[in-house]
């Protein structure tokens, strides 16, 4: 590939992408493939991004060039006049020919950063998508969360809380909120372990230690028993996707200091059940521990604004109240989607997602379709 490309192969992302975050608030992710034209995740469903910007992104197939030529042209550094394919067989080919996704974060010029995973798929095929993050923190008040765990949230000084949801549903907004309420209202140290680090969190009243998977920690396991010989006030783990992080995590909990953990999951008890999963022959005691020092699960999804153009968040919350330790403690999952089904909790251990779609229902500020 000549370094003498035509300008839309050069620039032809670039431009599009820079127009796309001038309007990041309506999406939440953009997919490039090869042989597709750039799609994008946003309010109004999956479409094709130069229909968002009729006239000014112009439509074309993406080539593995334009690739190529975005992420080690742009993305990688500045600008680069000189030949992008070197930089990329020197620097980020290697990586995908051991099968290894590439993940990358930019500070763009606006209000947003962009995560970008690069993988093969369809025997070589390249396939990049960029998940859009604010670069500034939502305060917690601001997040439309449930008063009372608003107040669980700010009071905690110790204890396990995870934050569960699909992928692209926002988990990372409300760890934040809470790491950027500690940092400042309280002082001491806050210690993460992210991949990537999404937003630099700055330090205010507290220490800030953040450390990247692949780059300052070889993995959420190794970063999450690092971190608790560091002096922690809070913890913050991006992910539990083996027994040994799962193991660190709910222990952390019962450390003395609060323990935030984000994962992937589509109900409160399902996410129990999957982080204990992991955990194994050790399961029934880490049950037990997770009893005793859970303090709130937050399932969270992200609702469409009935104008398409923007998001609010929802939220079911388990409190550790009640019988919900003995439940978790007994390892009775079904028991627990049934209490939660079928209403048997108060609302010192539960609070249903229902309620605030009701309300934003009410006031037209989502449509009814979209809140079932």
């Amino acid at each position: 590939m000549s370094n003498l490309l035509p300008i839309d192969q050069r620039r032809g992302i670039a431009s599009a992408i820079k127009h796309a975050l001038t309007f990041a608030r309506s999406m939440t992710d953009i997919v490039i493939q090869e042989g597709r034209p750039i799609m994008a995740k946003t309010a109004r469903g999956t479409i094709p991004l130069h229909t968002m910007f009729q006239g000014t992104v112009q439509e074309f197939m993406v080539t593995k060039e334009h690739i190529v030529c975005y992420l080690a042209g742009y993305v990688e550094g500045e600008e680069r006049e000189s030949d992008p394919q070197k930089y990329w067989d020197d620097y980020l080919k290697p990586q995908l020919e051991k099968r290894v996704p590439v993940n990358l974060r930019l500070d763009g010029k606006g209000s947003y950063s962009v995560r970008y995973t690069l993988f093969v798929q369809q025997r070589g095929q390249l396939e990049l998508v960029m998940r859009i993050t604010p670069k500034t923190i939502t305060p917690l008040h601001q997040l439309g969360l449930p008063t009372n765990l608003m107040h669980t949230l700010s009071e905690s000084n110790a204890g396990f809380i995870a934050i569960t949801g699909p992928t692209g549903s926002g988990k990372t907004a409300p760890a934040l909120s809470i790491l950027d309420f500690h940092n400042t209202s309280h002082g001491g140290h806050i210690v993460t372990i992210e991949d990537p680090v999404e937003v630099v969190v700055q330090p205010r009243n507290c220490i800030v230690t953040q450390r990247e998977v692949g780059y300052d920690v070889r993995s959420f396991a190794e970063g999450m028993r690092e971190a608790l010989r560091m002096s922690p006030d809070l913890m913050l783990t991006g992910g539990i996707r083996d027994g040994e992080t799962a193991a660190q995590a709910i222990q952390g909990g019962e450390s003395g200091s609060p323990m935030l953990a984000t994962t992937h999951g589509r109900s409160i008890a399902g996410t129990c059940r999957k982080i204990l999963s992991y955990t194994g022959q050790n399961a029934p005691v880490m049950r037990s521990v997770l009893a005793g020092c859970m303090v709130a699960i937050v399932r969270q999804a992200l609702v469409p604004s009935a104008k398409k153009d923007s998001y609010f968040m929802v939220a079911d919350v388990l409190f550790n109240a009640g019988k919900v330790p003995s439940l978790i403690e007994a390892g009775d999952w079904l028991g627990l989607e049934h209490a939660i089904r079928e209403e048997k909790l108060g609302n010192a251990e539960y609070i249903s997602m229902n309620t605030r779609l009701s309300d934003l229902v009410k006031k037209g500020e989502v449509d009814k379709a979209d809140a079932l």
